[in-house]
């Protein structure tokens, strides 16, 4: 008798669930647009209660985790919808972030732009380091591992916005500030956090199933 696939091992209602949860929706876009007002605030002004605030905030958690579930279940097309929907609002929230740096300068709220990045809380986020990437590796765990449970509460989700929302706002005033090298910084570490969260749900999928 040959064994079993491992699309049948992975709950296929578990993937409908998620799929479900994930779509642009006002509350969404509401939700991430304000998680980058946040994020900048806080690294504006290097406040640790509302940088976790601007976390909190973002409903991230679904779509991301919707890649690894839909990958391992051969489902590529949710698999390519939950990582747009998370772009989309990502890209938000990046835009949300800038505006809100752009009015902050105007009203004369932050000084300068050396003021801008002199901040610490923004310095170690447009620089990749092995803190934020173990932060990443968490997030695909504990994210993929919560979803399957169904325990979808808002400290689950605040994992995945630690590794993306504060890189997220910190490549937003670099931008605005026009510092290129800081931007792009940011930008890798975005990139790097969302593949390591996708890829360690799967990993985390492949060993429950194995």
């Amino acid at each position: 008798m040959p064994a079993p696939s491992l699309t049948h091992l992975m709950d296929e209602d578990t993937v409908d669930k998620i799929a479900s949860q994930v779509r642009l929706s006002g509350s969404y876009l509401l939700f991430m647009t304000a998680s980058g007002v946040l994020a900048s605030v806080a690294l504006l002004s290097d406040s640790v209660p509302i940088l976790i605030g601007s976390m909190i905030v973002a409903p991230l958690m679904p779509p991301l985790a919707l890649a690894p579930f839909a990958l391992v279940a051969r489902r590529r097309g949710e698999a390519g919808r939950g990582l747009r929907v998370a772009l989309v609002g990502l890209a938000l929230a990046f835009a949300a972030a800038w505006a809100t740096t752009a009015l902050m300068s105007a009203l004369g709220v932050v000084a300068s732009d050396a003021v801008l990045l002199s901040q610490p809380l923004l310095q170690e986020r447009v620089h990749p380091g092995w803190w934020s990437m173990a932060a990443a590796v968490a997030a695909g765990l504990a994210g993929t591992v919560a979803q399957a449970s169904e325990k979808t509460d808002t400290l689950i989700g605040t994992v995945a916005a630690l590794a993306l929302v504060p890189a997220v706002g910190a490549s937003a005033i670099a931008v605005y500030v026009g510092a290129a090298e800081p931007a792009l910084g940011g930008l890798l570490l975005l990139g790097m956090n969302v593949g390591l969260i996708v890829g360690m749900g799967i990993v985390a999928l492949l060993v429950s199933a194995g």
